[in-house]
């Protein structure tokens, strides 16, 4: 099957260009497909990632690993001396 360009009749027969007839409702299934096939791709990487992870992971319980902001400071490692500021010369 050819490709029907937006002024093409329409497929369905109706006498009227595609664009006025078909292309909003053709459009609307494409995306729904194409969100379908999203969504079973990311639960296909989310379970492979769990089965990598070799543990289950339970959605009502919240991660309690602590992110960079949590920890203490004296958890973190202190990084090298700080390279000076850039100086900033005025115009005339």
């Amino acid at each position: 099957m050819s490709k029907i360009g937006r002024n093409d009749p329409c497929h369905c027969g109706s006498g009227q260009k595609y664009k006025k007839c078909h292309l909003a409702k053709d459009d609307a299934a494409r995306s729904a497909e194409l969100a379908k096939a999203a969504a079973e791709a990311a639960a296909a990487q989310a379970a492979k990632a769990e089965k990598e992870d070799g543990e289950e992971s339970d959605a009502s319980a919240p991660d309690r690993r602590p992110t960079a902001r949590q920890e203490s400071p004296a958890a973190r490692p202190k990084s090298a001396a700080k390279p000076p500021p850039a100086i900033r010369r005025k115009a005339i």
